[in-house]
């Protein structure tokens, strides 16, 4: 199957959408939502071009065969949010209310990740901890290189 013009424009307008949706997102996630759309693009098109080369489907078939390879495999991945499950955030409250005696201050105090969200940190109970609003905020997200100068 040769790769026409108007097929090359069809990708890359797909692409280039994927890059304009993806800047809205935060760039901690942009990395993992924009392998995932890889994933599914090329799902779908290795398996429009395999059901086209086998010539017995019509090239309509053969897209939607595609899509629904797409869509399975999308439903299939997992899907990574920011979002703390309550039980977990009441939990580390309270262990941090026992452990310290002070009582918890939402304008003082956030939950922080021990080993950081963007760099595959989880949202167990073991990652997370209390800490004082103006500690975490201070720690930011590093470029590389001050990590590479010991500055923290």
């Amino acid at each position: 199957m040769q790769v026409t013009p108007q097929l090359a424009q069809v990708i890359i307008a797909v692409v280039f959408l994927f890059l304009l949706l993806a800047i809205r997102r935060r760039r901690e996630s942009i990395l993992h939502w924009f392998r995932r759309a890889i994933i599914v693009e090329a799902t779908y098109l290795g398996v429009a071009v395999f059901l086209a080369k086998l010539g017995k489907t019509t090239p309509l078939e053969s897209v939607l065969g595609g899509v629904v390879a797409a869509l399975v495999v999308m439903s299939r991945m997992p899907v990574r949010s920011r979002h703390i499950p309550q039980s977990v955030r009441r939990k580390k409250i309270a262990e941090f209310e026992y452990r310290t005696g002070k009582k918890f201050n939402p304008r003082k105090h956030e939950l922080d990740h021990e080993v950081p969200f963007s760099r595959g940190g989880s949202h167990t109970d073991d990652n997370l901890r209390v800490v004082e609003r103006r500690k975490n905020r201070s720690k930011g997200a590093k470029s590389p290189w001050w990590d590479l100068l010991g500055r923290r």
